[in-house]
């Protein structure tokens, strides 16, 4: 019994795990995902990329809905004045304007204005211009 193959208890052999069907048929299987991965990547890539220029193309006919009703605004003389007035603080002939002022608040000018730069004008102006270039220049 030494140089016989194994048998069961039928008298058959006992099948192979893998038969050689299986064993192509895996292979075929293998070497089609392997040609259809860039195939298939690049075509859902190029269905993204469609949909976001869809959503991209969408967005901008609506800014340029936008864009052009502002045009028609502008086109507007009414519209012009009153963003002049608006923005600008434009007043019309006739207008009577009201500037409304913080008491014992200071403007914008005597803000950036330095109180010690005012204390420091003394004497006249042709002193005060040579003491500039002098400063200037180094030498005092």
């Amino acid at each position: 019994m030494t140089g016989r193959s194994p048998m069961n208890s039928q008298g058959r052999t006992p099948r192979r795990a893998v038969t050689g069907r299986a064993l192509v048929l895996g292979t075929v299987v293998v070497l089609l995902l392997v040609l259809l991965a860039s195939p298939l990547n690049r075509y859902f890539a190029s269905r993204s990329d469609a949909s976001n220029a869809a959503t991209q193309l969408q967005q901008d006919t609506t800014k340029l809905a936008q864009l052009k009703a502002e045009q028609a605004r502008w086109g507007d003389p009414g519209y012009i004045q009153a963003q002049a007035r608006l923005r600008l603080q434009y007043a019309m002939p006739g207008d009577t304007v009201y500037q409304v002022v913080n008491h014992g608040a200071k403007n914008d000018i005597d803000k950036t204005v330095d109180t010690t730069a005012k204390a420091k004008q003394t004497g006249s102006w042709n002193t005060r211009l040579w003491g500039s270039v002098a400063h200037a220049s180094g030498t005092s």
